[in-house]
C-alpha cells in the first residue's frame, strides 16, 4: 500500500468548514507543504503519536519527531519548515500510531 495523500484546505477570513480525513496507521500520510501549513489532529480515542520523519539525515540515519497528542483533544501542529520537512517533491510524510477512523477522529490540512 501507498501513503495516504491528503489535500490542504485553505483558511481564510470568511471562514468555512473543515474536512476531517480518515488514515489509516498503515503507510502514514502526506500533505503539500509551503511552509504555511497547520494540521489539525482531532483524537477522540486514546493516546496517539504521531511520527513526522525529518529530511536531513544524520550519519545516514533517518530522523523523526514525535508528537504526543493527548486522547479526546483538537490538536493543532504546525507550521512546518520547508527545509526539515519536506521530501523533494513538497510533501511532510506522517505516520500515526492507530488508525483515526474520519467519524470522531482524523486530520485536517490547512494552509494560511
Amino acid at each position: 500500500m501507498t501513503t495516504e495523500a491528503l489535500t490542504v484546505q485553505q483558511a481564510s477570513r470568511s471562514g468555512g468548514v473543515v474536512v476531517i480525513n480518515a488514515v489509516t496507521s498503515a503507510n502514514g500520510f502526506t500533505f503539500p507543504n509551503d511552509g504555511h501549513t497547520l494540521l489539525y489532529v482531532l483524537n477522540d480515542a486514546g493516546a496517539l503519536s504521531l511520527v513526522f520523519t525529518i529530511r536531513p539525515t544524520i550519519d545516514g540515519q533517518t530522523v523523526t519527531r514525535t508528537v504526543a497528542v493527548t486522547a479526546s483533544e483538537g490538536w493543532w501542529l504546525g507550521p512546518w519548515p520547508v527545509e526539515l520537512y519536506n521530501d523533494a517533491n513538497g510533501l511532510v510524510l506522517c505516520t500515526p500510531n492507530a488508525d483515526l477512523t474520519g467519524t470522531t477522529e482524523g486530520v485536517a490540512v490547512v494552509s494560511f
